[in-house]
Parts: C-alpha cells; structure tokens; sequence
C-alpha cells in the first residue's frame, strides 16, 4: 500500500474498510430484492418509493437508508470483491428503467446510517451521501465515481485513498479474470462444436470437453473459417489421441 499510494495504511485500517464496504454491498444487494413494483430512478441510479417505504426497510435491512437519495457506487467492483461470499438469495439484478412515480407526499426524513469504519471519522451516525449520480451508460451500468454530497463533511484524505484502493484491485482481479478466461469462453466454443452437428455423444463433442478447458485450445478452435474444419480438426484430434 506504501509502494502503490505513498502513505502508511495499518491492515487495522484496510480490513475495516473492506467491512464497511462488504456491509454496503450485503444492504443494497437486499435492498434490490424489494424493488418488485417500485418506482426507479436511473439518474440517482435508487429505488423511488414514499417515507413509509424506506422507513419499513431501514427497518429490516441495518444500514440501507443511505441508498434513499444515491445507490451504491463502484457496484461491479464490489461485485467482484463480494459476490461470491455473500449470499442473499439472488445471483444477478437488472433494473428497469422505470419512472419516478407522481403524487408521493410526506416529510423526507433524513437517513443516517453507522459509518464507524471510515479512517478520520468521529461520528459513528455519519450517514455517506452522494449528491449527484454517476453517469450511466448505454448499458445502464454506472462508472465508478466518488462525489461528496454538499454540506457533508469531506472523507479524510486517508480513507479515500483506501476506498480508491480497493476499487483498484477489485478492477485488476476482474481483468486478471477475463485473461485468464480467454477470448472465448467455454460455452461459447461448445456451443459451436453443438451447431455444428457434433451432439453429445459424438467423439467429436467428447474430445472437444477435453480440449476446451484450457484457452489456447479454444482459440486455436475459433481460428478455423467454417464448421467443416472445426469437425474435422477435432476428429483428428480425438483420433491422435485415442486411436479409434
């Protein structure tokens, strides 16, 4: 951490942010798990709904009252960082794009929630805000930004950095991920060894299960203009092998 951002970080330190952000990620994992019939906002990237709502799921879902006016940032970092240890009942969600919905009346109250892991801190109810969104792209996927709401007081400099930190190498285990997978993945290539009439029991599809575990082979597979060389490619390469 030293090397990389020029400041002395205690593992005290990095592990409570990992925490706190782990918290963030399990709340608003379970928090979309509510959306069903809701109104969404895409521009604050959060569900939309009146303070008897959010009120009930502050309730039963500790620290989720922070997402009122801004959704989780850096979500597909933290889905690499959590999404395999934490579990809540869904693999994936996609919002709907819906309208905010007209008519919603009612005293906004204001959402705190624990903040005790963030290094600099001496608030323990400091609720984190943002003010604005994130711009969403064409795949209404939001880009990892960090935005302090106005009137809030700043971050120290020192828990940004861990936050930034942390977002780094979620982002370089996702790129050490999709190189390790390759340019096609294992679906992809067997799905093409099916179109082409090579079925389940065919020593064709057998070999090809051996084959396309590993990367290069399935590359070298794609490499081949039309399914007639692929079959044959993998014929041969069953016959090299087993002889029959």
């Amino acid at each position: 951490m030293k090397d990389r951002l020029g400041i002395e970080v205690s593992k005290l330190q990095i592990k409570n942010k990992w925490d706190k952000l782990k918290e963030d990620f399990r709340a608003w994992k379970k928090l979309l798990l509510r959306q069903t019939g809701t109104g969404w906002c895409p521009i604050k990237g959060t569900i939309v709904m009146d303070d008897e709502w959010w009120k009930k799921a502050r309730a039963d879902i500790p620290g989720c009252g922070k997402f009122r006016k801004q959704g989780l940032q850096n979500e597909e970092e933290l889905q690499v960082c959590f999404g395999s240890i934490i579990s809540i009942g869904i693999d994936h969600w996609s919002p709907h794009m819906a309208s905010a919905e007209e008519g919603q009346n009612g005293t906004n109250e204001e959402d705190t929630a624990e903040d005790a892991a963030d290094v600099g801190q001496n608030s323990t109810n400091e609720e984190d805000t943002q003010e604005d969104a994130s711009p969403v792209n064409e795949n209404g996927k939001r880009a990892p930004r960090f935005i302090q709401e106005k009137g809030k007081k700043p971050k120290t400099g020192t828990a940004l950095l861990i936050q930034e930190a942390v977002t780094s190498m979620a982002t370089s285990a996702s790129s050490y991920a999709s190189k390790k997978e390759g340019k096609y993945s294992i679906d992809e290539v067997m799905g093409h060894v099916l179109a082409f009439g090579a079925n389940y029991e065919t020593n064709e599809y057998f070999i090809a299960s051996e084959l396309f575990v590993k990367k290069e082979q399935r590359e070298m597979f794609m490499t081949f203009p039309s399914n007639e060389l692929r079959f044959s490619w993998l014929t041969r390469k069953y016959m090299g092998k087993y002889g029959k």
